[in-house]
């Protein structure tokens, strides 16, 4: 054996020895208090999955690794424990879509845990799906039933999941004098009930004429005082009629109210009063 190598190897065991002392007494090199690793740390091995928490992590980007990951560097590949030692999101998220979800189930739409809403895949690949999160739209679709109700969701909410279509998207305006825009349709036709017609009593009675446009052109052609009222005034619900004596009362005398069953044999129709 070379000198060189001798020294070497005294050089060894005075560092080994050195590092077995512990306060003046025989130790080990492993009896020392170890911190949890900081996310730096995690990040020097696992760059693309602090990368991808960095530039698109949301609320995950507030989480430390080791606050999800309790265990790691425990893979075996011989037991295939792959699932036991990956994090739950029941352990943070307690169902926030208003079930019990496993984590499975999650990852059905949140694929990356690491950028959970960024990879949340496009619409027409979480068809059938849906229901799972958005409960409550999918029993209003079927309990009102209408065209929407035959149609799948990816059809309006496209391209991305999130997307809010526009509804000039796929329909016309009622009439050449109403802006086609979402907020005006909206006030009138829930969007997942649209048959489920509403409105406020100002309504503007150009709206009304798009699709009734016979009525609206008969009160503005015999000017009477129904032709200032908005049409919601005397119809509070769609296609409700309101009776004459709702507004009026009785304004005859008895003898002519027995004598005519109804006001309009003497006054015909609402929107075409005659005096």
């Amino acid at each position: 054996m070379t000198a060189k190598r001798k020294l070497g190897i005294l050089a060894a065991v005075i560092i080994s020895s050195a590092l077995l002392q512990t306060d003046g007494a025989t130790g080990s090199i492993y009896d020392q208090p170890i911190t949890p690793l900081t996310v730096e740390e995690c990040g020097r091995c696992h760059i693309s999955h602090f990368n991808r928490l960095k530039d698109r992590g949301d609320k995950h980007r507030q989480v430390a690794c080791t606050e999800c990951h309790e265990l790691f560097h425990a893979y075996n590949p011989l037991k295939g424990n792959y699932a036991d030692i990956m994090p739950k999101c029941s352990s943070c998220h307690e169902a926030p879509h208003g079930q019990a979800e496993a984590v499975q189930v999650c990852l059905n739409c949140h694929t990356d845990p690491h950028q959970p809403l960024a990879a949340i895949p496009a619409s027409d690949l979480l068809e059938g799906q849906c229901r799972a999160c958005h409960s409550a739209v999918g029993q209003s679709l079927v309990q009102s039933p209408s065209k929407h109700t035959e149609v799948k969701c990816s059809s309006c909410h496209s391209e991305k999941h999130g997307r809010i279509p526009q509804c000039a998207d796929c329909h016309e305006s009622h009439s050449p004098a109403v802006q086609m825009d979402t907020p005006a349709c909206l006030a009138c036709h829930p969007v997942h009930t649209p048959l489920q017609i509403s409105y406020p009593v100002t309504q503007n009675n150009k709206v009304c004429a798009g699709c009734h446009e016979g009525p609206v052109n008969l009160l503005q052609a015999r000017e009477t005082k129904h032709s200032a009222l908005t049409c919601a005034k005397c119809h509070p619900g769609h296609a409700q009629l309101m009776a004459c004596q709702e507004c009026h009362g009785e304004p005859h005398g008895k003898a002519i109210h027995n004598k005519y069953a109804a006001c309009g044999m003497c006054h015909n129709i609402a929107h075409d009063l005659q005096k």
